[in-house]
């Protein structure tokens, strides 16, 4: 069986190989055999190969943080899944690989007739923008939120939770060629940043007092989203992609109150809460209904590891194409 393996921390390209592993053995009492049918590439684990993660796993490591398959087998008590159902992989279920024996409580039946690429990004970026949207500050319907990143896949997931949620969003991207895009995925404002973004937020949305802040990209960008916000307003960074520290005027911080935090889905906190179920069920609602949709910009096989990592750095969302079937 095919598996992709973290080695040495390092470039991802170098430091993932593709290694030949035992077939896994036949479910045992709750368990469920999944057979692998997509399963994304996210910027937290090319993090997490370089080595500058929250977390440094013992070597060496199956990686995959999530993904779809099918049931291939269920063993004894299985009661929540049956064979042939679609199911959503939990987190840190190793899913770069063929097949894999895990306990079927933690797998989520999802709809056979929706896109198995999308159902195949539910357990990270969803439950990261359901929660961002409501466990810092208590947004009422028609507030306006400001996020960074707003073409990342956890971007576009905080524009379809805030239009459920009545919220308005404001999503600042670095390319002009992204402003129609998100439009059209129902973003009520789009923004390039800017050196005076605040006066252009405030054009956009009427003066609004924006309270809320989404910061995933570190650097100079989170300045210039804590710039738009309200005296008392929060700042919550949930990803660096830029590679530098966040940034935040300490004017802002000492007479404006502005208060940067920190968001992390696999802290403790986090592991098996209740709204954690409920921002992938309303995740998997939203795809099926076509009101969620993360673009794909390149599918790989795990034998094409190196040009999918590759991909990946350059930007956009890269998918393994592992067992397709439709």
């Amino acid at each position: 069986m095919k598996a992709l393996q973290l080695n040495v921390f390092g470039d991802p390209v170098e430091s993932i190989g593709l290694v030949e592993l035992p077939e896994p053995d036949g479910p045992g009492e709750g368990e469920a055999l999944v057979q692998l049918e997509y399963a994304p590439v996210h910027p937290s684990e090319l993090l997490m190969v370089r080595g500058m993660y929250g977390v440094r796993p013992a070597l060496p490591f199956g990686m995959g943080q999530e993904g779809v398959g099918i049931v291939l087998a269920v063993g004894r008590g299985v009661r929540n899944i049956a064979i042939g159902d679609r199911v959503s992989m939990p987190l840190d279920g190793a899913t770069w690989r063929e097949r894999v024996v895990l306990p079927a409580g933690e797998l989520i039946a999802v709809p056979i007739d929706a896109d198995p690429r999308q159902l195949s990004m539910l357990r990270s970026n969803p439950p990261t923008a359901a929660l961002l949207l409501s466990q810092y500050v208590d947004l009422q319907p028609g507030e306006w939120v400001i996020q960074n990143a707003g073409n990342s896949g956890v971007g576009r997931c905080v524009i379809a939770f805030a239009r459920e949620r009545g919220l308005k969003v404001v999503s600042v991207v670095r390319r002009p060629e992204l402003v129609a895009e998100l439009m059209a995925a129902g973003a009520d404002a789009v923004l390039v940043d800017q050196p005076k973004l605040s006066k252009a937020v405030a054009e956009a949305t009427g003066g609004a007092k924006i309270r809320l802040a989404l910061d995933g990209v570190g650097g100079e960008s989170t300045a210039s989203i804590a710039s738009c916000l309200a005296p008392e307003g929060t700042v919550v960074a949930y990803s660096g992609i830029s590679g530098k520290l966040a940034q935040i005027s300490a004017l802002h911080v000492i007479f404006r109150d502005v208060s940067l935090r920190g968001f992390w889905l696999e802290h403790p906190r986090w592991h098996g809460h209740a709204l954690i179920a409920q921002a992938v069920a309303q995740a998997t609602r939203l795809v099926a209904e076509g009101k969620l949709h993360t673009p794909v910009v390149g599918e790989f096989s795990l034998d094409e590891a190196r040009l999918a990592f590759t991909r990946a750095q350059q930007g956009g969302k890269v998918l393994f194409r592992i067992h397709p079937s439709t």
